[in-house]
């Protein structure tokens, strides 16, 4: 994927399933078939206004909408995930300001939010941010019960697939040494997008 800022949008190789997540700004999709599994590539100009992550929805969106005939509906479902709360020693978490964090992103600049296998990385995101950024590396809901105010930056290292040969802890213990926070297993109630019609084909170019 071409990183945000420029006035050309192009995603390489990514499923349909993906696409819809990008349109609609969500993880959890339920309904369509195999045919969420078939790869695309979308090439787009925005025209003279660079794009953003939130600018390009609406056009997913529609692009969707025309070449796939696709329908949605969201409904709340419960899932089995997480629940982040305040670990026993209490939070590790230092405030930022935000007017410290850098507004946007410039053509070709690296995201300041990243995960990679052994670590996680957040800059000026608050509780709820760093509950997405968690479920992201656990692929399952966590829920944000910290009650935590303001915005944060975090540096959370850890074993790569909670591996034994490494010096770093692994991914639940260093949530907890490193940030004072507590990922507790249960049930997650999220907003689920529900795929009522789709097409296996996209309309010809």
């Amino acid at each position: 994927m071409l990183p945000p800022g420029g006035t050309q949008y192009a995603v390489t190789c990514l499923t349909l399933r993906n696409l819809i997540q990008i349109a609609f700004d969500t993880t959890y999709i339920e309904g369509g078939g195999k045919e969420l599994d078939a790869h695309y590539d979308v090439r787009a100009s925005t025209g003279q206004t660079p794009w953003t992550q939130k600018s390009i929805q609406p056009m997913m969106r529609q692009l969707l909408a025309q070449r796939f005939h696709l329908v949605v509906h969201e409904e709340k479902r419960d899932l089995s995930g997480y629940h982040l709360v305040i670990a026993k020693g209490g939070s590790k978490l230092q405030s930022v300001s935000p007017e410290s964090i850098p507004k946007g992103q410039r053509a070709g600049e690296g995201s300041a939010n990243f995960i990679y296998p052994d670590r996680v990385q957040g800059r000026g995101v608050d509780a709820s941010g760093i509950a997405g950024l968690l479920s992201a590396v656990l692929h399952a809901p966590v829920a944000d019960d910290t009650s935590l105010k303001g915005v944060f930056n975090i540096d959370l290292k850890y074993a790569p697939d909670n591996g034994t040969d490494s010096d770093l802890p692994s991914f639940f213990t260093a949530v907890e040494e490193q940030l004072g926070l507590k990922l507790q297993p249960g049930k997650v109630t999220v907003e689920t997008l529900v795929i009522d019609h789709v097409d296996a084909e996209p309309t010809p170019n």
